[in-house]
């Protein structure tokens, strides 16, 4: 049976846009796929919630910012003692004090040139993009995509072809609650192969 793309969004605080930016890439995925998005919640939960929360997501995405924040410290601690897969990605600014130990402190864990700096949403979008299209097409198939579906990832991949349109920073939309995208419908997606008139 097919498996849902589950992924947790860490972001400091001053990176709470780039939900959003990362749930409208995913939305536009060109093909038929459950998305699960987790989040720490606004009203906050227990150490153990989050554990459970993170124990079982395919990817962490760990959005550091100008300074280290709560909870991102202990998500990010969580995400490596339950050995998930951690993609670092920090939007160069004046670090704090606090976010500069905190770089100092995880070079072990990720080092320096393994984080991938992004300036804009666009630039956010753009890692993500690449890195979801590599988890779908996980040579086990993990996630029952056809053969269609698969090129049709790499293309657009290769263009990128994530929404561009402009959103306003107090406009909801995206996943900075968290969420659940469902895909698009299998059943529409059907390609005429019959021969071309002559």
């Amino acid at each position: 049976m097919p498996e849902s793309l589950r992924i947790f969004i860490s972001a400091t605080t001053d990176l709470e846009a780039g939900r959003a930016a990362i749930g409208r890439t995913l939305a536009d995925l060109p093909v038929s796929l459950k998305t699960e998005i987790r989040r720490f919640p606004k009203e906050g939960t227990s150490y153990e919630t989050l554990f459970e929360m993170i124990s079982n997501v395919d990817r962490v995405y760990f959005l550091l910012g100008q300074d280290i924040t709560a909870p991102s410290g202990t998500e990010w601690d969580l995400a490596f003692r339950l050995e998930r897969e951690v993609f670092a990605l920090r939007k160069p600014a004046r670090l704090t004090p606090a976010a500069k130990e905190f770089l100092r402190t995880v070079d072990y864990q990720v080092t320096p040139s393994e984080w991938r700096l992004f300036r804009t949403d666009d630039e956010l979008a753009r890692f993500i993009a690449n890195d979801v299209v590599e988890l779908l097409l996980h040579p086990l198939n993990r996630y029952g995509l056809s053969v269609i579906e698969m090129e049709r990832l790499r293309l657009w991949r290769k263009g990128f072809g994530f929404s561009a349109e402009p959103h306003l920073a107090d406009e909801p939309g995206g996943a900075e609650d968290g969420g659940i995208i469902l895909g698009r419908d299998r059943e529409s997606q059907t390609i005429d192969f019959s021969p071309l008139p002559t």
